[in-house]
């Protein structure tokens, strides 16, 4: 038996140590679009805040040849044709396969493609991005930035540049950061806060809607209020995007079965999969690493053994690199709203027949497990859980379970 991997990401490099560790022998070969071994890209953003580059390949820089893999880099999978089982990749060859495992994640959206035409101006997506970057501000003695975007990545992007030592400024076009992934007023405590923790210059209600330069370098970026920005570096963090086409035709993700199938001899996981949420079963893209991992198993599991199925996703997003401020939430924010605020500390769980339905943590991680697998057990806390969130100390609950007291 033959299996191909498109993409040489997290759920991709999952996928097949998981068919080595149980007993598959027969050949591998991964295509991927950039020359580096399997890395993680939630590790990727302390690279660039000046951790060494070893430390972003979680499964080992000789993944290729641990695993017995065959590497196709610099590769990226053009074109699936599912009923000849053939992959086309971009420099034109073919590669026939018994199972495709097909894992090709996402990529950046770009408001204006052609900037990154201009010396200066990159994405925040991958290693490649992020080695590109390092590289020019060690070059060009970079000293400031512009981030266009201010959700989870472009956050990520500026917390990890102002941690290198650069002046940042965040422009966004919402009236918060984040605003994916909090309702409007965590939202707001939450930019308030960072505002405040990093010194960051933050543009809300604006976009970056030209840039400058000269002989092809970055001089300045011009904002929609008419304001302009001096700076040698634009990141640009305004979406992402799945890479569904050469398997679906277009770019709205690839549609899987519980076991992660999107065709007999298809296994799809990752930043491209559409699978059903845990919770209210409806459909769409829940791209995080633990959301992969299960998924890669899954899929893993059913290739070789014929069964397990995968439970569904969860929409947890979890931000506190480079910060002692953590933004955590997961779910929806529909229901009755419970909340609770004391300095730097933001907490609202939303409820749906007395069970949680969605929630914000803002300042503390330390409640946000609790929450966690009470959301996912689906039990009743409407009669204790406004106690919960109001501990003081933070960690009320694990007090309590102490029998300490909670005051």
């Amino acid at each position: 038996m033959k299996i191909v991997t498109a993409g040489t990401g997290m759920a991709a490099a999952e996928f097949v140590e998981q068919l080595r560790l149980e007993g598959f022998d027969g050949e591998i070969v991964m295509y991927g679009d950039e020359d580096y071994p399997p890395y993680s890209p939630c590790v990727i953003p302390f690279f660039l805040a000046g951790e060494p580059l070893d430390t972003v390949f979680w499964k080992g820089k000789d993944f290729y040849e641990k695993y017995r893999v065959t590497a196709r880099l610099g590769e990226p999978v053009m074109e699936v044709d599912p009923e000849r089982r053939i992959i086309h990749a971009a420099d034109g060859k073919s590669e026939s396969y018994d199972h495709l495992f097909f894992a090709t994640g996402s990529h950046s959206r770009y408001p204006r493609p052609e900037w990154l035409a201009t010396h200066g101006v990159f994405g925040f997506k991958n290693l490649t991005d992020m080695v590109a970057i390092d590289r020019y501000i060690t070059e060009q003695h970079v000293t400031s930035a512009v981030v266009f975007g201010g959700g989870f990545i472009g956050v990520d992007a500026a917390l990890a540049l102002k941690a290198r030592g650069l002046h940042v400024s965040l422009v966004h076009r919402n009236t918060r950061l984040l605003s994916q992934m909090t309702d409007e007023e965590g939202g707001q405590f939450a930019t308030g806060r960072l505002a405040e923790k990093t010194g960051m210059d933050i543009r809300l209600l604006t976009t970056v809607e030209k840039i400058s330069h000269t002989n092809g370098q970055l001089t300045s970026v011009r904002l929609s209020n008419g304001q302009e920005i001096t700076t040698p570096l634009l990141i640009l963090s305004v979406g992402v995007t799945p890479n569904s086409a050469p398997l679906w035709g277009d770019d709205q993700g690839v549609i899987v079965n519980e076991q992660m199938l999107a065709d007999p001899c298809i296994y799809t996981a990752g930043d491209v999969a559409v699978t059903r949420h845990a919770v209210n079963g409806e459909p769409g893209i829940y791209a995080n690493y633990p959301n992969a991992m299960r998924q890669a198993r899954s899929a893993a599991r059913h290739l070789l053994h014929g069964d397990g199925s995968y439970g569904g996703s969860y929409n947890t997003t979890v931000l506190r690199k480079h910060i002692d401020f953590p933004v955590i939430s997961a779910g929806s924010f529909t229901g009755e709203a419970v909340t609770w605020q004391r300095d730097n500390v933001w907490r609202r769980v939303y409820l749906v027949d007395g069970m949680i339905n969605g929630y914000i943590v803002i300042g503390d991680a330390r409640i946000s497990g609790y929450l966690y697998q009470h959301y996912l057990a689906r039990t009743r806390v409407d009669g204790i859980i406004r106690k919960i969130i109001s501990a003081p100390r933070h960690d009320g609950y694990y007090r309590e379970m102490l029998g300490f007291a909670s005051s």
